[in-house]
């Protein structure tokens, strides 16, 4: 038994016998509490949202096990989650928060709430992999945002890894990846879905695409987990980056990582997919130490970038001011001793992007790895990571330098905002607030209100420091209407 402790609107057409049903956009909102319409429109239901969280880190079949005399594979560090439901606006003005309903990844019901008033959960204590369903309240759009915390202040594994739980999506990079000997590297692969997925992986190097040893291609069952230990398909690789691709279904994807020299913690993280290759990337990077970049290109030739950097008190300089990708290929760089701040790449081509920060702990040392964002756009909420006891964790919002201004929402611990702070961006440097700064909230909502603002969050604790990621916009905000013609 597994530990549970407690948009866009796009026009489409469907075709049917005699009919043509035309989904269209909705521009203005109905009269509150109305649901009068023509006998040609129809309202959609609002749609249904998921994040799944992977659960503890992954520790089966250590490879440094049988290489290092002195390895021990020490349990996993506790592993707790929460999950966060908001009010959202239906197109008639009226308002509601999503139903959750968390299950474990086979099936198992957790615990429900019905639609209606917001919603916060504990910190609740995680065995297994975990699925987070938002169900509508009436017409209102899920808002729905799910984090989960990994930590331990000693043992083998000693660290702290935070990320939001995932979409389901069709696509994801990850440059971060190494499987020298005391670096694991995995993919931790979902499907959240009632039909089979096949996926294809693909893996690059410093030197462009790496061959893989074995299978490219693997299944993932309904509602299942597949890991895929990264060592096995390409071993001893300093640099690597792996692109996993969905060929007939939505799935989640995770890369984690841990570090170890003998008995000595090096570092563990969970990292989510970066942003889709473009020619300008930004990284909003909330830890300071010594970081090293990371850069993919998907394409069929080689890509050069300059970078740039801000920090809260202006332009950055770094160790190295340029790096060249190979086609199909990844590349790794020493950006020198940084701030918390952005790193951003201008290139000639299209490329993904991270940047892993280490920092030193009592134990060893612990990593925190962040990559390239989208803009923050209209609305996304980002629910706080917590301690074991649901408090949440001390860290750092960092916006990168831009144009434009936010609006940061803080979300209390009964579900309701509070009171809206507003930042003007500055194009020479970054805005880093204190996770204090928004007193006791349990989440945040984001709203680029001006410009495209890039934004992620940083956490630390004795253990370690972690980057978070803001989850994906949310899908489903913009309702429709159909519209029937013959």
């Amino acid at each position: 038994m597994n530990a549970f402790s407690r948009t866009t609107a796009t026009a489409v057409g469907i075709a049917v016998p005699g009919v043509l049903i035309a989904i269209t956009a909705f521009v203005a909102p109905l009269p509150s509490g109305s649901g009068s319409r023509g006998p040609e429109q129809i309202r959609l239901p609002a749609t249904a949202t998921s994040a799944l969280c992977p659960g503890p880190l992954d520790l089966s079949a250590q490879e440094q096990a049988a290489t290092d005399d002195e390895f021990e594979v020490g349990e996993a560090p506790t592993t707790v989650a929460r999950a966060v439901s908001i009010t959202s606006t239906a197109p008639d003005g009226s308002e509601g928060a999503g139903g959750i309903t968390a299950s474990v990844v086979d099936g198992d019901q957790l615990f429900q709430t019905e639609p209606g008033d917001p919603f916060v959960t504990g910190a609740d204590g995680m065995g297994a992999p975990v699925l987070y369903e938002g169900t509508p309240a009436d017409e209102s759009p899920v808002l729905l945002s799910a984090v989960q915390t990994a930590s331990a202040d000693d043992g083998d594994f000693a660290g702290l890894a935070a990320l939001t739980c995932q979409a389901p999506l069709t696509h994801a990079v990850f440059s971060g990846a190494s499987t020298l000997t005391g670096d694991d590297s995995r993919l931790l692969i979902g499907n959240p879905t009632d039909a089979p997925v096949t996926v294809r992986i693909a893996l690059t190097g410093e030197g462009g695409p790496v061959d893989v040893a074995g299978q490219d291609e693997l299944t993932v069952q309904p509602r299942s987990m597949r890991t895929v230990v990264l060592g096995a398909l390409a071993p001893e690789a300093a640099v690597l980056g792996a692109e996993v691709t969905a060929e007939d279904g939505r799935i989640s994807a995770v890369l984690q990582r841990t570090r170890r020299d003998g008995l000595t913690p090096l570092g563990i993280e969970h990292a989510v997919a970066e942003a889709p290759a473009e020619a300008r990337t930004v990284v909003p990077v909330a830890t300071g130490g010594q970081a090293r970049l990371r850069v993919t290109n998907p394409s069929d030739r080689a890509v050069s970038a300059q970078l740039g950097a801000h920090s809260a008190d202006g332009p950055m300089q770094l160790a190295n001011g340029s790096i060249a990708v190979p086609a199909h290929g990844t590349a790794d760089l020493d950006l020198g001793e940084i701030s918390p701040g952005d790193i951003v790449l201008e290139a000639d081509g299209e490329l993904s992007a991270s940047v892993t920060v280490t920092v030193d702990t009592p134990e060893g040392e612990d990593l925190a790895q962040y990559g390239g964002t989208e803009a923050v756009g209209a609305a996304r909420m980002l629910a706080l990571p917590t301690d074991q006891h649901g408090s949440p964790l001390e860290g750092d919002l960092v916006v990168a330098a831009g144009q434009g201004s936010i609006e940061v929402v803080p979300i209390g611990g009964d579900g309701q905002r509070r009171e809206p702070h507003a930042y003007d961006l500055a194009g020479d440097r970054a805005i880093v607030l204190g996770l204090t700064d928004f007193g006791d909230a349990r989440a945040l909502e984001l709203r680029g209100t001006d410009g495209d603002a890039f934004a992620a969050v940083g956490v630390r604790t004795e253990a370690g420091a972690s980057g978070v990621s803001l989850p994906a916009a949310p899908e489903g905000i913009g309702y429709r209407d159909v519209r029937l013609e013959r």
